[in-house]
């Protein structure tokens, strides 16, 4: 049964980390394994800053 409580928690945190994580633009699995491994720390992408996303040049004809 503790088992089965270190699983569920651990995918918990995985799952949130990798959220909030591609809510700021970051990588959704590494975040998630990330998450996965160091459980509550991996909540540390809150502070994380937003990554900036630069348009894509469009060729004009």
């Amino acid at each position: 049964m503790l088992v089965l409580a270190i699983l569920l928690a651990a995918s918990f945190f995985g799952l949130i980390t990798a959220y909030i994580a591609g809510q700021k633009g970051y990588d959704v699995m590494t975040w998630y394994c990330i998450g996965l491994v160091v459980g509550p720390l991996g909540l540390g992408t809150l502070l994380l800053p937003q990554v900036e996303r630069r348009a894509e040049a469009v060729p004009l004809r």
